[in-house]
């Protein structure tokens, strides 16, 4: 599902999020640059991190720090 858009890293950034064998999966896309890679986050619970649409700017931030980028190994980090 299409979330909100923010900037961080000097670029602006939309994230999706969608559920994965029980876990949910948060995708970060850049789109000011085609040049940049997907990132991405692996959520424990689907309900964990909650709406997007209601997670403020200094949470979306936090979330994409602690993402990888998708040229990473498949162990992707997990929010806690």
């Amino acid at each position: 599902m299409a979330g909100p858009t923010f900037k961080a890293d000097g670029d602006q950034w939309r994230i999706e999020d969608t559920v994965e064998n029980g876990r949910r999966v948060l995708v970060f896309f850049c789109t000011t640059s085609d040049q940049r890679p997907y990132r991405v986050l692996v959520v424990g619970g689907a309900d964990q991190v909650g709406d997007l649409g209601d997670l403020d700017r200094a949470a979306l931030e936090g979330l994409f720090e602690q993402s990888r980028s998708m040229g990473a190994p498949t162990d992707y980090p997990v929010y806690a």
